[in-house]
């Protein structure tokens, strides 16, 4: 005996499928705006190691310029104590 298919059934469970498609819909719809949102945070963070990076390059300039500065001294002072050392001529 086979059973049969009402429309009231049909309609019933067309109504139930079109409830769960609509619960998915609303769900996807939810973690693409989270996605969305951590997408505006890995942004953020992005922007910022780009700032962090700029900075610590001018903190490598400046440092290399100090270190030319301070070279330059010393062959000064080198100069200076050479030049002490030496008896006067005369």
């Amino acid at each position: 005996m086979a059973d049969t298919i009402t429309l009231e059934f049909l309609a019933a469970r067309v109504g139930v499928l079109t409830d769960e498609v609509h619960d998915l819909k609303l769900r996807f719809g939810m973690m693409e705006a989270r996605l969305a949102a951590l997408e505006t945070r890995f942004s953020a963070l992005e922007t910022r190691f780009s700032a962090l990076e700029a900075r610590f390059s001018a903190f490598e300039n400046r440092f290399a310029g100090q270190e030319e500065r301070m070279t330059r001294m010393l062959a000064i002072l080198v100069r200076l104590a050479q030049a002490q050392s030496q008896p006067a001529q005369g």
